[in-house]
């Protein structure tokens, strides 16, 4: 590692952050690890920046430039889709937390075990499109020029008034997608390749950090305080879903003590800073949607919220609805720690949502009773989907805007048994709850899904005008079905499996000079699909849980498989079309 270190002055903080330390923030800068210290509040929207997004992937949005990013190019790629958007909190990936994408005096810079050697091929990196020496190229030019990205994040966010928060992934695994020896491989920091008793065994991504190894623990606290020796952020968020993997299979639950030991260490460390600067440094943990999950994935939540070891929680991994929020609330007592949902932009047969159906998610998550959302994955570049995120950041905009509520699908990669991508995402819906896809096997199976839905019908003084389900399957000619919602048959009460499906157009446009990282160039994103389409009655719809059940009226003679139901979809709508 090169360079300096530079501790800069600190900048104004903001109004809002001011108030938030006087009302009681440092208060707990007087009394480590008292619970009831302070309420956090970071803001409505948090929004999750992927830092390798933009060093590995700038050059798709800045096709004609050759050179490094500039510190101005930088900036637009991180600020420009979130400017006037209802973004408050920034959560910057500085890189995987195994190499760092900024000058570090812990981590290397990507690419530096391998003496700066990169792969020849342009796919290495997840069959994406781009050029390996960027992910190295980028920051160093920017730090070179005195402009390290970890102070551009802090400088920028406190222009615009929003809180700056790093985003630390615990234990990334993107450097273990290639077979163990492979080289060279810009993620993978010579501390993997040195120690391999530091790494958790028998897992097909190889390269998971095994958290019960102390200088582990010690390797990710230093990481952890280097942002705050050295640069003024508000908060960390400590990603413990990038990846799953902290202990051998089958041991989390009684390994997780290591976790929380380590939390400790965190929360210790950063009081005491916080205590120098005077104010404080909040902790936010992704983790499971549930409280069940965390405890199965070794993350002592009940334990980290009792003992006043976070300050936020942020849960998931792409949710679209969130029924394990109550189980949070209830170990809390008399704090209330702010809870934000993650949502994706993707998912669900979805290789980008449109913006209907984001606004259904974000609205069943308020519903939920999210205190804010948080987005993570968020590709885009450009201004265009910043409308979006200003609607979604506020309940009160998405009433009365065009929505479809989508039921979850399984992970594919879990569902066909792909093992590396299913270990990354074992603890959350899609995996673990999903109610999508099934199947109906014999004439008269019949199989009940809840379909929840945020929009006001009775009591509304604009409730939809219209509403659709989708239904997304594959079955026989001959195969009759019959939908019955909320205990009532929708009509037509009889839908052949095949000659009644309809192409269901569903497209994403793109405006010029805009796009989404690690897509090619293009204007428009087709994603159309076959399902049943049934004209529902609004009047029959009600806010929040509704139950739509699905029967086999009539099995084709000599069927010799199932009807496989994949997508469950309802689209509200406002307008008269």
């Amino acid at each position: 590692m090169t360079g300096s270190v530079n501790i800069p002055n600190s900048p104004p903080i903001s109004r809002r952050r001011f108030l938030l330390a006087g009302a009681g923030g440092l208060a707990c800068l007087a009394a480590p690890g008292r619970a009831d210290a302070h309420d956090s509040r970071p803001g409505r929207l948090l929004f999750n920046c992927d830092g390798s997004m933009i060093h590995c992937w700038g050059r798709a949005a800045l096709p004609q430039n050759s050179e490094p990013l500039s510190r101005r190019e930088f900036t637009d790629l991180v600020f420009a889709p979130i400017e006037n958007s209802g973004v408050d909190t920034l959560l910057f990936s500085f890189g995987s937390g195994n190499v760092a994408e900024y000058q570090s005096n812990v981590l290397e810079w990507p690419g530096e075990a391998d003496r700066f050697q990169f792969p020849e091929s342009r796919t290495w990196h997840g069959g994406i499109e781009v050029d390996p020496r960027d992910q190295y190229l980028n920051p160093k030019s920017l730090a070179d020029s005195g402009h390290n990205p970890p102070q551009i994040i802090v400088d920028e966010c406190r222009r615009r008034g929003m809180s700056a928060f790093v985003s630390l992934r615990m234990n990334d695994i993107h450097d273990g997608q290639h077979p163990r020896g492979t080289l060279p491989n810009p993620e993978l920091p010579t501390f993997k390749r040195i120690n391999p008793d530091w790494l958790v065994p028998d897992l097909d991504w190889w390269s998971a950090l095994n958290f019960e190894v102390a200088p582990v623990r010690e390797l990710k606290l230093r990481v952890v305080e280097e942002f705050f020796d050295r640069w003024d952020f508000d908060g960390i968020e400590l990603d413990w879903l990038r990846h799953t993997f902290y202990f051998p299979r089958g041991l989390e639950r009684e390994k997780g003590k290591y976790l929380t030991e380590f939390m400790r260490a965190v929360r210790r460390s950063l009081q005491q800073k916080a205590a120098r600067r005077g104010r404080p440094i909040e902790i936010a943990v992704r983790v499971p949607e549930r409280v069940e999950w965390c405890l199965e994935g070794g993350f002592e939540v009940p334990t980290w919220i009792r003992e006043g070891l976070v300050d936020i929680l942020i849960l998931g991994q792409g949710l679209t609805e969130s029924r394990g929020l109550s189980g949070f609330r209830e170990l809390m007592g008399g704090r209330r720690l702010p809870i934000y949902p993650s949502l994706y932009p993707f998912g669900n047969g979805y290789a980008m949502y449109p913006d209907e159906v984001i606004r259904g998610s974000a609205a069943n998550l308020w519903r939920d009773g999210a205190d804010g959302l948080y987005t993570f994955n968020w590709f885009f570049y450009g201004k265009w989907r910043s409308p979006l995120l200003r609607e979604i950041a506020d309940p009160g905009l998405l009433k009365d805007k065009e929505k479809r509520y989508t039921v979850v699908q399984q992970f594919e990669a879990h569902r066909t048994g792909r093992s590396p991508r299913s270990d990354s995402v074992r603890f959350n819906t899609m995996t673990k709850a999903a109610l999508l896809p099934f199947t109906l096997g014999r004439e008269g199976a019949a199989q009940t899904v809840t379909l929840p839905i945020a929009d006001e019908i009775s009591s509304a003084s604009n409730p939809p005008r219209r509403a659709e389900l989708l239904v997304g399957l594959e079955g026989l000619p001959g195969d009759v079905l019959e939908f019955t919602l909320n205990g009532r048959l929708l009509e037509p009460e009889e839908l052949d499996a095949v000659e009644d499906l309809a192409r269901i157009e569903c497209h994403l446009d793109i405006p010029p000079s805009q796009g989404i990282l690690g897509f090619p160039p293009r204007r428009r994103l087709d994603m159309d699909f076959d399902g049943l389409r049934l004209q529902v009655p609004v009047a029959r719809l009600t806010r929040g849980d509704n139950q739509l059940r699905l029967r086999l009226k009539q099995r084709r003679p000599g069927a010799d498989r199932p009807v496989r139901v994949s997508r469950i979809e309802l689209s509200v709508g406002y307008g008269s079309g």
